[in-house]
């Protein structure tokens, strides 16, 4: 079932920030995919390892917005964005693809009955409060566990995550600690941001675009001493305060 999402969700979209899919199929009673080959390491990997610059967190969270953008479009909600699920290119071919999205094998298609409310299926410590709760996600629910992959790779831990998944599980649903507190350096209007969309409410979180914007409009202010992504096109456009407009027009260069 999960091979069988995963070819059906991957199949609408086409975006360098996105792993992509070549060919899915059946054989001798097993599915299976074919995918691309990224040679790199994943986000997990390298927050273990300490080697991102808070501008690299932030070229990284501009590439998985603009991705998870482009598959919302298209009708499909990931479900399960987390560290271990973005691989960092050790050669990208552009800022857009400085990080790939992959694992689209419990991703909610619009269209599709695949899963049913009441299901909770994703990774517990990078589930928005309604999804933990079986209710029906959205284009919100992605957005969540973006700014809370954001909040871990920047302050270093997960507001969510405790000791054991029920210790996990009484967390989900509550205001988290403020990413300010853990990171008083940092720009207030990207933390305000972050914080914004990690709201229990979906009602209030913003939009993807929001998050965004704010991450563009603070890499001016971010160091960048050991740094490893290439820069993100809004950088070369950058002259003053990032727009929504000026955000769309260097994503799409």
């Amino acid at each position: 079932e999960r091979a069988q999402r995963e070819a059906l969700a991957v199949a609408r979209l086409d975006h360098p920030a996105i792993v992509a899919l070549y060919d899915a199929g059946e054989e001798d009673g097993a599915r299976y995919v074919v995918s691309e080959l990224v040679q790199g390491r994943t986000l997990a990997r390298l927050e273990a390892d300490g080697e991102l610059s808070d501008r690299d967190v932030v070229r990284i969270g501009l590439a998985l917005a603009d991705a998870l953008a482009h598959a919302h479009e298209r009708g499909v909600v990931h479900r399960d964005v987390k560290p271990q699920n973005v691989i960092v290119p050790d050669r990208p071919l552009s800022g857009r693809g400085a990080a790939k999205l992959t694992d689209f094998g419990v991703a909610h298609l619009a269209d599709e009955a695949l899963t049913g409310t009441g299901d909770v299926v994703g990774t517990l410590a990078y589930m928005a409060p309604e999804q933990a709760a079986g209710e029906p996600v959205d284009d919100r629910t992605d957005l969540y566990s973006l700014a809370l992959v954001l909040y871990e790779a920047l302050a270093g831990a997960n507001p969510v995550r405790a000791g054991n998944p029920a210790a996990t599980a009484r967390r989900l649903g509550k205001v988290l600690r403020p990413l300010g507190r853990a990171r008083a350096d940092l720009p207030e209007e990207l933390c305000d941001a972050v914080d914004r969309a990690l709201l229990p409410d979906p009602n209030r979180r913003g939009e993807l675009e929001d998050l965004a914007e704010a991450l563009a409009g603070a890499l001016p202010e971010l160091e960048d001493d050991g740094g490893l992504i290439a820069p993100h096109p809004v950088e070369r456009a950058w002259r003053g305060p990032i727009s929504p407009g000026l955000l769309r027009l260097a994503a799409g260069a």
